[in-house]
C-alpha cells in the first residue's frame, strides 16, 4: 500500500474536518482506514502531519566523547583516526564522520612541507619584516631580486591527476614514469626588479664563490646594476657563494649595496613564484627529453615572461611581510 505524501496527509485532514467519515476518505486515497485514523490522531496530539523522528541507529559515542575526540585531534594534528577509534572500540570512519560534523569541519589534509626553523630564525625574520615594514612600493621596485634554480629533465611534482576506474592503479595508462634521478638538470640564475629580468644565466655544473663572481656577478648582475642607475640594491640569500669573503670584497669594492637577508626564508622572495612559472610553461609548451631541450625551453620561456607578471610578484613584498609578521616569523603561505 503506497504511503501517503505530506500533501495528501494535509488533504485527508481537511476531509475529516469537513465532515467525512475516515472509510470514505480511505477509499479515496486507495488505503487503509486504520491508517487515516492513525493520522487523525496524531494531528490530534502533534498538530502537524510530519513523520515522526525515527531513532535509527544508536549512537556509539555521547556527546561528551564527541568532544573530548575533537580536543585530542586539535592537539595532537598527525594523530590517525584508527588510532582514537581503538581507544572507543570504533571504527576509523566513525571518528572521521565525529570530526566532520563539527561546526567547523576538521579534515585529514596534506601537510604543507616547510624548511626547519629554529627560534632564532623565526626571530630574525620577524625583525627583517618590521624593519622593512613601511618600505613603499616605490622602494621595492629598486631592489634586485636574484635567486639560483635547478630544473631537471623528470620532473613530478604531484599534480598530475589520473583518471582511472577500479583496478587500474598499474595500468600502463594510468602510470607516470619517472627517473629516479632525474634523467639529467640544469642550473641557471636570474633576478627581477620592478617590471625588468635579466638574462637568464645558465651555470655550467656547480657553483662556486669564485664562478659566481666571474659568470654571475661580473658578467650580469653588475652591469644591469649599472645600467639602471644609482640605488639598487642586490638581494641574494645566504647560500654559501654568496656570502664568501671573494663575494663581499668584489661587492665592496664595485659600491653595490647588498640587502641583508634572513636565513630559511624562500617564501620572502618574490623570484622563486617566478622559477615556478618558468618550470611549468616550459614543460607545458615544449617537449623536454634531455638537458639540451630543457635549456632551450628555460631560456625561451624567461624571455617570452611578461613584465606585467615580474611586477605583480614584486609588488607582493609588502603582503609577504605583513603575513610573515601576523605568523611571528614563523611559515607563510607563500
Amino acid at each position: 500500500m503506497p504511503r501517503l505524501s505530506e500533501n495528501e496527509r494535509n488533504q485527508a485532514i481537511g476531509m475529516l474536518a469537513g465532515g467525512m467519515s475516515a472509510r470514505v476518505v480511505a477509499r479515496r486515497f486507495g488505503c487503509c482506514r486504520k491508517t487515516i485514523d492513525r493520522l487523525a490522531a496524531r494531528y490530534q496530539q502533534t498538530g502537524t502531519v510530519h513523520d515522526r523522528q525515527r531513532p535509527g541507529r544508536p549512537r556509539v559515542t555521547t556527546a561528551r566523547a564527541d568532544r573530548f575526540i575533537t580536543l585530542t585531534h586539535l592537539r595532537q594534528r598527525q594523530l590517525a583516526a584508527t588510532v582514537t577509534a581503538r581507544q572507543y572500540g570504533v571504527s576509523g570512519q566513525t571518528i572521521r564522520n565525529r570530526l566532520r560534523r563539527n561546526a567547523q569541519p576538521i579534515r585529514a589534509r596534506r601537510p604543507y612541507t616547510g624548511q626547519i626553523m629554529t627560534q632564532r630564525h623565526r626571530a630574525a625574520r620577524l625583525l627583517w619584516a618590521r624593519r622593512h615594514l613601511n618600505w613603499r612600493r616605490a622602494d621595492w621596485n629598486r631592489v634586485l631580486f636574484t635567486d639560483e634554480s635547478r630544473f631537471t629533465v623528470s620532473h613530478a611534482d604531484g599534480r598530475l591527476r589520473v583518471y582511472r576506474r577500479k583496478n587500474e592503479r598499474f595500468a600502463d595508462c594510468c602510470i607516470v614514469e619517472k627517473n629516479r634521478f632525474g634523467g639529467g638538470s640544469v642550473m641557471v640564475w636570474g633576478g627581477i626588479m620592478g617590471n625588468r629580468k635579466t638574462d637568464l644565466v645558465v651555470v655550467q655544473g656547480n657553483i662556486n664563490a669564485q664562478r659566481y663572481v666571474a659568470d654571475v656577478l661580473n658578467a650580469y648582475a653588475l652591469p644591469f646594476i649599472r645600467q639602471h642607475g644609482p640605488g639598487v640594491t642586490l638581494m641574494q640569500d645566504n647560500a654559501r657563494p654568496h656570502v664568501a669573503r671573494v663575494t663581499t670584497q668584489f661587492l665592496q669594492q664595485n659600491n653595490v649595496n647588498v640587502m641583508p637577508w634572513p636565513a630559511v626564508s624562500p617564501d620572502l622572495n618574490p623570484i622563486e613564484h617566478i622559477w615556478d612559472q618558468l618550470g611549468r610553461k616550459a614543460r607545458a609548451n615544449h617537449q623536454i627529453d634531455n638537458v639540451r631541450d630543457l635549456t632551450r625551453a628555460l631560456q625561451q620561456e624567461w624571455r617570452n615572461l611578461p613584465n606585467a607578471l615580474v611586477l605583480r610578484y614584486v609588488t607582493s613584498m609588502r603582503r609577504r611581510i605583513i603575513a610573515c609578521i601576523r605568523a611571528n616569523g614563523g611559515h607563510t603561505r607563500y
